[in-house]
């Protein structure tokens, strides 16, 4: 096993992070998924309002790629399709009344590995478990047609408040080492990128991979700091696959069970919220039946996700695909007269302009206030100091607003994806939204390559 020590990042001194109690989440009776949640994807409905679904039934597919598969996350009736702008698909809501499976063939443990890829391939697409793989560039889909040159499994989070891979899939072994065997009939070279803070990882004992252990603060969880390290993406013709532990377990349940998978422990973490714990819920559950009567008094922010890279959601939106956490914060909506002159002594700071650096107190109650409105982007050097990407951030900024698609390749957006530089905005003087930035390039990319 290889170490590798990210010395670059930030942690981000936030409380609220989920003690490690479980509870089962409220059923909800209406589960949803959103087609929006999936870049450079074109949904084409399979269902219409009033059809009939089970559990894996397929919703809608890839216009570009049609035997890419969505599936339901709950039996039931469709009870309704919300379109957006240009009549794009934003929503599809299921009334659930029973636990109904369509049903796929399934597998023994040790005959995976005899089955030829292109019958897995078929097989992963049918049972609309496919999407849970993706790939760099552009951080979309994984395409069938594609050939990796290798997949990486990531099995660790350093997001603030992340949900712990090693306690959220304890007793999971024999369905994440079942789809270990999946992912090497799929690409001979699969990596196994693990936490350095734990002594002794429940999935280091994975056969037939190459194991890593990452090291550091934030951004050392993100797999685009892992690419970089152990197989860069060196031209617009290479390309990658990740999937990060939870859905690699995903499809180990489906080839063992035959069923698409729905359970999923989701972390439910912030100030905002009361009782900071991990829930037993559904895929698409809506937000209500995760967070309940749990939120703190007054107004508070629900997050899909982490604080720098997830969705503001209301409660009767449903957990994004990818998602299993659910973070709250308080709405910061205090205006400080001259803020910026006073002491700061329960303020974190990264700078080091508070005095609250001189403290021994080591996490906040942050809340949303970005205290200030954008500016002038300055170029300060500190950016280099958060991202652990060998990239120049300001410069590789300033190439994607002046649209110069050659130069930006040249700056490396290749191997980069917006969550890389969440911390760059977070530790902005200008509050330049350095995410939005870096997805408009890679959109202009995509549209320039294909």
């Amino acid at each position: 096993m290889k170490t590798h020590k990210v010395r670059r990042g930030y942690n981000l001194p936030i409380v609220g992070a989920p003690t490690e109690e479980t509870a089962d989440a409220p059923r909800p009776s209406i589960f949803a998924v959103r087609p929006t949640e999936f870049r450079a994807l074109k949904p084409r409905l399979h269902v219409k309002v009033g059809d009939t679904v089970k559990i894996g039934t397929t919703l809608f597919v890839d216009k570009a790629h049609p035997e890419i598969r969505f599936s339901s996350p709950a039996a039931g009736r469709i009870q309704d399709i919300q379109y957006g702008h240009r009549r794009a698909i934003e929503r599809i809501s299921i009334q659930s009344s029973s636990d109904d499976f369509e049903q796929f063939e399934n597998f023994r443990p040790g005959e995976i590995s005899k089955v030829s890829r292109e019958r897995l391939v078929e097989h992963l697409l049918a049972g609309g478990v496919w999407p849970f793989l993706r790939r760099r560039p552009f951080d979309t889909v994984a395409r069938p047609d594609d050939q990796p040159t290798s997949i990486f499994v990531n099995c660790m989070d350093s997001a603030p408040l992340a949900a712990n891979p090693e306690f959220a899939l304890k007793g999971k072994f024999a369905e994440f080492e079942a789809g270990i065997e999946a992912m090497r009939v799929l690409c001979p070279s699969v990596h196994v990128v693990v936490s350095g803070a734990v002594q002794k990882s429940i999935f280091s004992d994975a056969k037939g991979v190459e194991l890593h252990r990452f090291t550091g603060r934030h951004p050392a969880g993100l797999v685009s700091t892992h690419i970089e390290r152990i197989d860069p993406i060196t031209a617009p013709t290479r390309c990658v696959w990740y999937i990060n532990a939870r859905d690699l377990v995903q499809i180990g349940s489906y080839l063992l069970v035959g069923q698409y998978p729905t359970e999923r422990l989701v972390a439910l973490a912030g100030p905002g919220v009361k009782h900071r714990r991990y829930l037993h819920a559904r895929a698409g559950a809506s937000i209500e039946s995760l967070v309940g009567a749990d939120l703190e008094a007054g107004e508070q922010r629900i997050i899909s996700g982490n604080v720098l890279t997830g969705k503001k959601v209301q409660k009767d939106d449903s957990l994004g695909f990818y998602d299993d956490l659910v973070t709250v914060i308080p709405e910061g909506r205090e205006q400080h007269f001259i803020g910026w002159m006073l002491p700061g002594f329960f303020r974190p700071t990264w700078s080091r302009a508070f005095a609250s650096a001189l403290l021994p107190i080591k996490q906040f109650s942050m809340h949303t206030n970005r205290n200030g409105e954008g500016r002038a982007l300055v170029k300060t050097g500190d950016y280099r100091r958060v991202i652990s990407l060998d990239v120049l951030p300001e410069q590789l900024v300033k190439a994607i607003l002046a649209e110069d698609i050659e130069l930006m390749e040249q700056l490396g957006i290749l191997e980069c994806a917006p969550e890389d530089f969440a911390l760059c905005s977070y530790i902005c003087p200008s509050k330049t939204e350095f995410t939005e930035i870096i997805q408009k390039g890679l959109d202009m990319m995509r549209a320039e390559l294909t």
